[in-house]
């Protein structure tokens, strides 16, 4: 399974159930990369995402296939590490307040890509894709 989630600085994904922020330009870039697979995300993150290609559970990262995408805003990816090959971050390059993390640590993946580019609320926005 392939993860996507956008973190602060600080590894953060919300404060007070809120996701820190959102970006239009990052919508497109995860809807592009997704075009021939599909992608599931919970009830939580349906605002974000008005495409045919995403399924939409509650228990998506237990229904999600090995090459399927699942983009992540308010859940513990730990109990399902081992089910994961690629983790795709996008981050924010600022520090927002947060109370939840992403907790997943990558010192044993490998970081095999990393482009920036200019968001529509964002200066600069960098994405990381890690792989086993």
């Amino acid at each position: 399974m392939k993860i996507i989630a956008c973190l602060d600085d600080n590894n953060g994904l919300l404060f007070n159930n809120r996701r820190q922020s959102r970006d239009r330009v990052v919508i497109e870039d995860i809807l592009k990369d997704c075009h021939n697979s599909k992608l599931w995300i919970n009830n939580f993150s349906k605002s974000l995402f008005d495409s045919p290609h995403v399924n939409i559970s509650e228990e998506f990262l237990n229904e999600a296939c090995e090459s399927e995408y699942c983009f992540i805003e308010n859940v513990n990816l730990k109990p399902y590490e081992k089910y994961i090959d690629e983790i795709i971050l996008y981050k924010w390059n600022r520090v927002y307040p947060t109370d939840f993390y992403f907790d997943i640590n990558l010192s044993t993946w490998n970081l095999t890509q990393v482009t920036e580019f200019k968001g529509n609320s964002h200066e600069r926005i960098t994405k990381e894709v890690y792989k086993k």
